[in-house]
């Protein structure tokens, strides 16, 4: 019996072994590939990514690795954990294995990004993002994404949270609520039933939430309620702000002003995605002073996710007052 459990242990080792070959020589081929390759050739084939990104098409681990290297990072060396300040509890775990294990349960990867960094670089932040094809229904403008982020320099667990994607506007939506939150695994002590366990979580919560966008599409705001919600998301794009200072920094009307037809009326869905477009990308002028200039988008895929959370939120509490009101 310990002669049997033993074959078995050998088998395991050499069978991990022969996996971490793999993918050893993996982001090697895909190393060579782009090394070999002249500037020009290098950003065509990035290009090519990101027209797959922008059509939502399912990307390759390669893909992945091309725009998002730090997926792949090794394990830190214990010369580098001394450097990041890495503790010897930090279990190292690739976000390339947890990209496949959510495959495995029917999410594909269709975007991924990473923060730019000097003294982190290779471990720092970043974000995978997939969709479910079982949950994309016909005749459906919205359906859900789940957002994985993660970072390889021991500051962070991996994190899970649901979005909502429109495809009117191809604005996507990161969900907030107080019952409800991200949902975080740690390294240590990762393996597949952790991570199943986590996304089989979010999957249970999904109906209620793709039910609050219906239900936020049969609300009415009055006008009062219309400029409320665009100062207080106004304030959570500049947070020095205050309800005073905010109304001559930003011409609240322009926020509320729809920019295709599809966004017409006072609806809460429509008065939510009229404002959040504009928030999150910049689609208004504001002034500080005499000067006034043109809003940029929020670029740091970080602060993307708080900013769409807290306007989640923000429109939910409108839909709450009015359950009231009635």
């Amino acid at each position: 019996m310990n002669k049997l459990i033993l074959l078995f242990s050998i088998l395991e080792v050499r069978k991990s072994f022969v996996y971490s070959r793999y993918k050893f020589k993996l982001k090697k081929l895909i190393k060579s590939i782009m090394f070999n390759k002249t500037p020009e050739q290098q950003q065509a084939i990035r290009n090519t990514i990101k027209l797959k990104m922008e059509d939502r098409e399912t990307l390759t681990m390669s893909d992945i690795n091309t725009i998002c290297p730090a997926v792949s990072t090794p394990s830190p060396s214990p010369e580098l954990r001394k450097t990041l300040g890495i503790t010897d509890r930090y279990v190292h775990v690739p976000t390339t294995q947890v990209i496949e294990d959510i495959q495995k349960l029917g999410w594909n990867p269709i975007e991924a990004c990473q923060v730019n960094a000097r003294k982190r670089k290779g471990h720092q932040r970043h974000m995978i993002k997939f969709i479910n094809p079982d949950f994309i229904v016909e005749g459906k403008d919205e359906y859900p994404e789940l957002l994985l982020s993660n970072s390889h320099d021991g500051t962070t667990s991996f994190t899970l949270d649901i979005g909502i994607f429109r495809l009117i506007c191809a604005n996507g939506m990161v969900i907030k609520s107080q019952d409800f939150g991200s949902m975080k695994v740690r390294h240590y002590g990762y393996d597949f039933k952790t991570i199943s366990g986590a996304v089989k979580d979010l999957m249970v919560k999904i109906p209620g939430y793709l039910q609050q966008v219906e239900d936020m599409k049969q609300q009415k705001l009055e006008k009062v309620q219309m400029l409320d919600f665009a100062r207080k998301a106004a304030m959570l794009r500049f947070a020095k702000s205050n309800e005073e200072s905010i109304e001559k920094i930003v011409d609240l009307s322009d926020f509320l002003e729809s920019t295709r037809k599809e966004d017409d009326g006072n609806g809460l869905w429509e008065v939510f995605n009229r404002i959040q477009e504009k928030v999150v990308n910049g689609k208004f002028q504001y002034a500080f002073g005499k000067k006034e200039r043109k809003a940029r988008p929020v670029k740091g895929f970080k602060q993307q996710v708080k900013l769409n959370q807290d306007l989640w939120e923000l429109a939910s509490s409108y839909m709450s007052e009015a359950v009231e009101a009635v």
